[in-house]
């Protein structure tokens, strides 16, 4: 690869708020409004959001909080956005008790039944965000990133 190409894969183009706001609305119900204190620009599969500032022209390698993974369609919502901007939604948000919660937590899949659409979901806690999980056929799938999992804590007998 030469330098030029390298440098071309580290800009960050800006985003149009409404565009972002418009993926989060469909899916999750969240108003553009809680959106209206950021900027949002994309490098490669990723977008990112960042407070509401002129940022020097500069290279960098990473800005503000990675939100949206657009790798793959449809796009995934990062943990840490859902985290922020989760408290938002009116729709595909999934309350769990605490036996699922846990098991949540250690990253497993498990049978709910719910009302949200398949595809990706806020999950809830006793009113606490726990993150993201894929939600299909009446299976919660937990999509926490490895390092934010906990170990189970329990025997299996």
């Amino acid at each position: 690869m030469s330098p030029r190409s390298s440098r071309i894969r580290n800009v960050f183009e800006p985003l149009d708020r409404s565009i972002v706001a418009k993926l989060w609305q469909e899916r999750f119900g969240i108003s553009e409004q809680a959106f209206s204190s950021c900027r949002f620009f994309r490098k490669a599969n990723s977008i990112w959001a960042i407070g509401d500032v002129d940022l020097p022209a500069l290279s960098y390698e990473a800005i503000g909080m990675r939100i949206i993974s657009c790798k793959d369609r449809p796009w995934k919502p990062t943990t840490s956005a859902l985290q922020v901007f989760g408290r938002y939604a009116t729709k595909n948000a999934m309350n769990l008790n605490k036996q699922e919660a846990m098991i949540f937590l250690e990253g497993g899949s498990q049978v709910i039944e719910s009302g949200c659409d398949a595809g990706y979901v806020v999950v809830f806690y006793r009113g606490d965000i726990l993150g993201c999980g894929l939600y299909s056929h009446g299976k919660l799938i937990s999509q926490l990133p490895k390092e934010r999992r906990i170990e189970k804590h329990y025997q299996e007998q």
